[in-house]
């Protein structure tokens, strides 16, 4: 009997009934939500401050340095030892280089004759020291071997000096070449002392199998190795290659261009001519009658041409925009209530009776007689009404405005810009334009960021 009554129990479910404050707490934290990860993901309305500034249409190259340069090359085998410093002027007959056949100079060395140097060739090596510190650029660490060669080489020339006096008195027979003309000395090759403009190729241009080779006072030479260069004339070129013929012929057009030497800062004129090839490439060649000296040991150099320098006000090509407007006559702009400038606008009242409403829309820009009204707030086919007149104008033509968004007010109001100069980043438009901008206006950043077209204004 018991078991029976215990089959018999029915358990008792309570029925569902919701929670209405628990409904409403997911709802809100739902809305919270979404309302956060809406704000991180979407672009905010970034501000820039407008501000007076400039572009210019400067273009970058790395250029051929071409001289009017000799070879000498090493007449005896041996050592061979030099007595000018890189970029002192040799005169014709002046010693150029010794060759130590025998290997006595280099016993020499020790000596405590061949250790003194004077107070004029010290203070060239500082010189080159405070040069190279004040050109030193850490992008071309290259030029830190360069450095110390050179200085190497040039102390070793002051103590050759002091050491070729003292084997003149000792009556020590070294070979003695004297310089059969008068220059500039430099101790470097690169095998492009013969180069020519009317001869360069683009293969030219390429840098990465380029190889220079210092010329080490005390190095092993055999004859016809070469020993030095000698720079004839302070005359010299920088040689590029340039884009289109378009561009070269702008630039032999002026004439004379300014450049500026990227490592040095300094800039110079230079006369232009430009020529081309068989396979359609165009050259620059740039001359110069000062700053060779600079760029002595340099066969590459970086240089800016300097051309027109635009001013004017100075924004992101981000905060550029377009937008669309009707062409209006200028006749049918009237003053409304406190002032404002609109047009009246035909509609119709509860009784099909036509009659007109004023609309505030203020002109963007114009030309001759025409205004340019927004479409934000007027419509295409709606007609407006002149005042005091029974002419009418129907909106249907439209032209494109190019501009940014004006914020000064706390919202996006368009603004036209006349656009000067552009590059890839910037524009300079027109400062104090009827319509356009003034100097610490505030602008939208980025124009893309705003839909004019649903109430931005």
């Amino acid at each position: 009997m018991q078991k029976e009554s215990e089959s018999r129990v029915i358990r008792y479910r309570r029925p569902f009934r919701p929670d209405i404050g628990m409904i409403l707490f997911f709802v809100i934290l739902l809305y919270i939500v979404v309302s956060v990860i809406s704000y991180v993901t979407s672009r905010r309305t970034e501000v820039y401050l407008v501000r007076t500034g400039s572009l210019s249409e400067n273009a970058f190259y790395r250029g051929i340095a071409l001289r009017d340069e000799r070879t000498a090359v090493s007449a005896r085998a041996g050592n061979v030892n030099y007595y000018n410093r890189e970029g002192e002027r040799i005169p014709v007959g002046g010693l150029l280089y010794t060759i130590d056949e025998t290997g006595e100079l280099m016993g020499y060395l020790d000596t405590e004759e061949s250790q003194s140097a004077d107070a004029e060739a010290l203070a060239g090596l500082r010189a080159d020291a405070i040069e190279y510190m004040r050109t030193f650029d850490p992008a071309s660490f290259a030029t830190v071997y360069d450095f110390r060669s050179g200085i190497l080489t040039n102390a070793q020339k002051i103590s050759n000096k002091t050491l070729l006096s003292q084997l003149r008195k000792a009556g020590t027979s070294i070979y003695r070449r004297s310089s059969r003309l008068s220059g500039i000395v430099a101790y470097s090759i690169d095998s492009c002392e013969e180069k020519t403009f009317e001869s360069l190729t683009m293969q030219d241009f390429d840098t990465t199998g380029y190889q220079k080779t210092v010329l080490e006072n005390g190095a092993r030479v055999n004859e016809g190795d070469p020993v030095c260069r000698i720079v004839i004339s302070e005359n010299w070129q920088v040689a590029i290659h340039v884009d289109s013929a378009e561009t070269a012929q702008r630039l032999a057009d002026d004439g004379y261009v300014l450049v500026r030497f990227l490592r040095t800062g300094s800039e110079a004129w230079a006369s232009v001519k430009s020529r081309s090839d068989e396979d359609g490439n165009y050259y620059v060649l740039l001359s110069f009658t000062q700053n060779m000296e600079e760029f002595l040991s340099d066969r590459f150099i970086d240089i800016e041409i300097i051309t027109e320098e635009e001013s004017g006000l100075k924004i992101p090509n981000s905060a550029i925009t377009r937008g669309n407007f009707f062409l209006v006559p200028r006749e049918y702009l009237t003053t409304g209530t406190g002032g404002q400038t609109g047009v009246l606008l035909e509609v119709y009242d509860d009784r099909g009776n036509p009659t007109t409403r004023f609309v505030p829309s203020a002109a963007y820009s114009e030309a001759g007689d025409t205004v340019y009204l927004s479409d934000n707030v007027l419509r295409a086919g709606e007609i407006l009404d002149k005042r005091d007149s029974l002419e009418q104008f129907t909106l249907g033509e439209q032209a494109q405005l190019v501009g940014v968004y004006y914020i000064n007010k706390g919202y996006p109001d368009f603004r036209q810009v006349e656009i000067i100069y552009q590059n890839e980043e910037y524009a300079v438009v027109k400062p104090d334009a009827v319509y356009g901008l003034q100097e610490y206006d505030y602008i939208v950043l980025h124009a893309d960021s705003i839909d004019f077209d649903k109430g931005g204004r």
